[in-house]
């Protein structure tokens, strides 16, 4: 969904029901198509309010349960994402040419910020995508309350082949560079 920063004059709450076109991309990276679950849906509520001098703080919080592959077993898992979102929009920076140069003082803040784009635009499905792939741990497994075993496959998840490659590092190309001399300076 994209909002027009000129149109806000005062904070708009956007309801996030989960069957709405623009959050079919996202959708989409999970492999989801077509009519979306209830139980798969994306929900939540945004709060984009205008701040003084081209800012616009967006806040609210998303909740999501996409069908995800265990990194133990690829079989696929709901993996539940609950997030607070606290963005801050900004103009896009004025080009040199221009006779009016606009200046502020930058916080912590703005250095994770979005940028207004080129027609005026705040982009929420770029915000929404960013913060639910971001809530996805890099090793996804469903481990049991002990934190032992699987809950899909139930096998034990701190064995060693869970996180070892099968390349064996003699054979990798760049074995040959651990016998390799450099010139000293």
């Amino acid at each position: 969904m994209k909002l027009k920063a000129d149109d806000l004059r005062s904070p708009k709450t956007i309801t996030i029901s989960g069957d709405e076109p623009w959050l079919n991309l996202i959708y989409e990276s999970f492999d989801i198509k077509g009519a979306v679950s209830a139980a798969h849906r994306i929900t939540g509520a945004l709060t984009v309010t205008p701040s003084t001098y081209g800012l616009y703080d967006v806040e609210g919080e998303v909740r999501f349960t996409p069908n995800v592959p265990c990194s133990r077993c690829e079989d696929m898992i709901p993996w539940e994402i609950s997030r607070k979102i606290k963005v801050r929009y900004l103009e896009q920076a004025p080009l040199e040419d221009e006779e009016e140069e606009v200046e502020r003082d930058l916080e912590p803040s703005d250095m994770d910020a979005y940028y207004i784009d080129a027609q005026g635009m705040i982009d929420l499905e770029v915000v929404l995508n960013d913060f639910i792939q971001t809530a996805l741990p890099s090793r996804l497994v469903k481990t049991a309350p002990d934190g032992k075993s699987c809950l899909i496959c139930h096998k034990d998840v701190s064995t060693k082949a869970v996180f070892e490659d099968e390349v064996k590092p003699e054979e990798s190309p760049f074995a040959v560079l651990k016998n390799l001399k450099l010139p000293k300076d």
